[in-house]
């Protein structure tokens, strides 16, 4: 297979090729060319030999506990199909890299960021292992991670344990709430708050509300040692 190195338009010619695609990429659209690139150049790396980057921090496993819990939630809809082979992992280095969802032939693939905090791994991780289970849905890109998003943290939060906190109908948010909420979820606040907009617990103009005060909880990027 020819390896597509710096051409934009063939970049996405071949990204039209039934058996590779981007399904979810996060970031800004400026750091899609950049994850498309890894993308090709992780999958002809393994389509001439079947190896993967030495620098891949993991595999298999946080995805395959991922998807078990996930598919055990999905028991009676059934709306999560994953195909049978799942390569994921965290790449170090690569400057530019936000993480994405895609498929390859018969597999789902999930990268991400080795320099991500603990926090936002395993949110990103969770959102773009359940993208790859809702890829047979055919949604456009933007309803793609916005299922993908519904479907994580509805894994990831129980309704139970998200009334504890937004139970009252709450309108405004103090920083000590945000910083307590996202201590005891482990979440970014604006994702545990979204999770109590699709619980009906908020509104949608309590989110624009709580988006334009917002201040960070937590990096995305760990700390340097």
């Amino acid at each position: 297979m020819k390896r597509v190195r710096s051409n934009p338009g063939q970049l996405q010619i071949d990204f039209l090729a039934n058996f590779r695609q981007m399904l979810v990429s996060l970031g800004s659209p400026e750091n899609l060319p950049v994850n498309e690139i890894l993308f090709l150049r992780m999958t002809d790396q393994w389509e001439a030999n079947h190896v993967l980057p030495t620098d891949l921090l993991f595999t298999k496993s946080p995805i395959e506990a991922i998807v078990f819990r996930m598919k055990k939630l999905d028991a009676d809809t059934n709306r999560l199909q994953f195909p049978a082979e799942l390569i994921g992992g965290e790449i170090r280095g690569e400057q530019g890299l936000t993480g994405f969802a895609a498929t390859f032939r018969e597999q789902g693939w999930v990268i991400l960021p080795a320099e991500l905090s603990a926090m936002y791994r395993n949110l990103f991780l969770n959102i773009l292992t359940a993208a790859v289970g809702l890829a047979h849905l055919n949604l456009s890109k933007i309803e793609l991670l916005m299922e993908a998003e519904r479907t994580a943290l509805s894994a990831m939060l129980s309704e139970e344990e998200v009334r504890k906190f937004f139970g009252l109908r709450l309108s405004k948010f103090p920083e000590s709430f945000r910083n307590e909420v996202a201590n005891y979820f482990n979440l970014p606040f604006e994702y545990v708050l979204k999770r109590a907009n699709h619980l009906g617990m908020v509104s949608e103009q309590v989110i624009d509300e709580a988006r334009h005060t917002q201040q960070p909880t937590r990096n995305m990027l760990r700390r340097a040692a």
